[in-house]
């Protein structure tokens, strides 16, 4: 039997179904790779070889004990408490950090919103060490992590031990938000941290339309932010709003395509002229790049350190070495530093 030529619309059909199986065997895999037992990666398919990532955990850089248990009640979220240590200079750094115990589907976990609530990704973990080794960045001055999931390591670290003036936590998942609101109390910082959720394009939309409107109508940029807010969780969103802060953390938030012009928008909108933004993540294929480009696009300047820390250097060589579920491209965190393009007067 002749078979016929297919429609355009058969062919798109197809593709949509393609890009849908590949995206569903991810979610999968990383469901599996960080809720359920793992899996001996010999049992793995080459497909589900190349998309699962989470082999490689941890660059040490903090040590991890489990806490006690300060409370007689039981958590109804059956979550664990750990102690992240290091020693710098002689002197100890210690946080304490809420893990969620939940087993996600893979549904549950579709979507930017969702993954960070699974674990403490490694450029987390960079970060924060980085900002332990640079207090100064922070010193009397207005932080805003965005995407830090349940933890907000660099967030909560610059919080205990950098001297800012303010610190702002977010994710864009209310049961990360939730944990980490957990997570300040404990340490002691409920007082001068506030969490709450930001969706980045939501807060991009905002950002927008707020300076559209300043062009013809508003002189003031921030005033215009808070009434320009719509949709749910709107008082969290006016209230960072509100404010320009000074440094912007960002830790492995570059994985999404979609998110992509959203998140350098965010930035851009919430960072004072002067302020820094602190991005880390690995390549993982072309979406630093791109991410870098799309930076530079919007007016920022865009600086890649691969060198930051020695010691975080020293493991990352080692590792390309001795270790075979490592690999550079997926798990080495780059720090970009974003500065925003100083403006200069016409003549």
């Amino acid at each position: 039997m002749e078979q016929r030529d297919r429609t355009p619309n058969e062919v798109l059909a197809e593709n949509i179904g393609r890009k849908k199986s590949i995206a569903q065997r991810r979610w999968r895999i990383l469901a599996k790779a960080l809720i359920g037992p793992q899996e001996p990666i010999s049992t793995m398919d080459d497909t589900e070889d190349e998309i699962s990532v989470r082999r490689f955990t941890s660059f040490e850089l903090l040590r991890i004990d489990r806490s006690e248990n300060k409370n007689t009640t039981v958590d109804p979220d059956a979550a664990t408490w750990y102690e992240y240590s290091t020693v710098l200079e002689n002197k100890l750094y210690t946080v304490e950090i809420r893990r969620i115990k939940k087993n996600f589907t893979a549904n549950e976990l579709i979507g930017f919103n969702n993954t960070g609530n699974i674990c403490v990704w490694p450029s987390e973990e960079c970060l924060a060490y980085y900002l332990l080794k640079n207090r100064q960045l922070c010193r009397n001055r207005r932080i805003l992590e965005l995407g830090g999931g349940m933890s907000c390591l660099a967030g909560v670290i610059a919080a205990k031990y950098c001297e800012p003036k303010e610190v702002v936590l977010t994710d864009g998942n209310a049961t990360s938000v939730n944990n980490v609101r957990r997570v300040v109390d404990r340490n002691g910082m409920s007082d001068f941290v506030e969490c709450g959720v930001v969706q980045w394009a939501k807060a991009a939309r905002a950002i927008r339309a707020a300076r559209l409107v300043r062009a013809f109508v508003h002189p003031h940029l921030n005033g215009l932010r808070v009434k320009s807010w719509t949709g749910g969780r709107t008082k969290d969103l006016a209230k960072f709003a509100a404010k320009l802060y000074d440094v912007i953390l960002c830790a492995d938030c570059l994985f999404f395509d979609e998110a992509r012009s959203d998140l350098v928008e965010t930035i851009y909108g919430w960072l004072t002229n002067d302020g820094l933004a602190l991005v880390m993540a690995p390549r993982r294929g072309s979406t630093f790049e791109k991410f870098t480009e799309a930076a530079v696009k919007r007016g920022f300047i865009a600086r890649r350190i691969d060198r930051y820390d020695p010691t975080v250097w020293s493991k990352h060589l080692q590792l390309l070495d001795h270790s075979q579920e490592y690999c550079a491209d997926l798990h080495y965190p780059i720090l970009l530093e974003l500065t925003k393009q100083k403006s200069t007067s016409p003549g």
